[in-house]
């Protein structure tokens, strides 16, 4: 699966040194590096789909990445491994501990060769949601229009709340918000009902993250911001009309992460 690379000014010289896993050396820490944790208890909340949109969408921007993923499928590592080798933004590495967090992230903020970390995670409670917790500056949960999702996001905040009353300094712990996913254009009866809810039961994003043939997409195709950019050059007029549903995922995603880091 061939990707073209992006944001070619960015690349690397050679002679560069580099640390022990791969992040090119700066000489100047990165104090805006920013850490960025999406986790709920359960399976299926579209959580690595929404890190690859977003991961898409940051690249496109030109930002330097670090996506880790601490869930034992590797979903989000399996997908970014080949991708990863064209794109010289992007650094992909499994998370087989969450205490490995902390010399992950430390070592990428001494490089200062990355601005944003990207954390996938696995759809399981446990004390690694504490440690994942303490080194992540925004916690993100997506949230399905479904009952079940309701009741298992409900349990993510509640655990969420527990954690703040259980650690010294709650103020030092990261913001946690709820993102509508997967929402469709037209939401039935039930889906409103269960949007209402979370509204009033958790700190909901003011953008959702909509259900879109694009991200089926690049499940198989990879970054949508590079697909979107190989329609509009391509051969076929039909390519270059679906183009902008790939422009209009990345732009979502965009306005997401402006959201998620408060640079709206």
């Amino acid at each position: 699966m061939e990707q073209a690379t992006t944001n070619a000014k960015h690349d690397e010289p050679n002679t560069k040194q580099k640390t022990e896993n791969g992040f090119v050396q700066t000489g100047q820490p990165n104090d805006a590096m920013k850490v960025i944790t999406v986790m709920t208890r359960k399976g299926g909340a579209g959580k690595t789909t929404l890190v690859q949109a977003l991961i898409s969408a940051a690249l496109k921007d030109g930002k330097r990445i670090l996506a880790l993923d601490a869930d034992p499928q590797q979903g989000l590592h399996r997908w970014l491994k080949p991708l990863s080798e064209a794109e010289p933004l992007i650094i992909s590495r499994q998370l087989e501990y969450a205490a490995d967090l902390e010399r992950w992230t430390e070592e990428a903020y001494e490089a200062g060769s990355v601005d944003l970390v990207f954390v996938d995670t696995q759809g399981a409670a446990g004390e690694w949601a504490d440690e994942l917790a303490a080194h992540s500056d925004f916690l993100v949960v997506p949230m399905k229009m479904a009952d079940k999702d309701l009741s298992i996001t409900t349990d993510t905040f509640n655990w969420y709340v527990g954690l703040r009353e259980r650690v010294d300094d709650p103020d030092l712990l990261p913001t946690l918000r709820i993102l509508m996913a997967d929402v469709p254009r037209d939401m039935n009866a039930t889906q409103k009902k269960i949007e209402m809810l979370a509204i009033e039961r958790f700190p909901v994003m003011n953008n959702y993250f909509m259900h879109r043939k694009q991200h089926l997409d690049a499940d198989t195709n990879g970054f949508l911001h590079v697909q979107a950019e190989e329609k509009r050059t391509g051969r076929f007029g039909l390519g270059r009309t679906h183009a902008k549903h790939f422009d209009e995922a990345v732009e979502e995603a965009l306005d997401i992460l402006a959201e998620i880091t408060g640079d709206e």
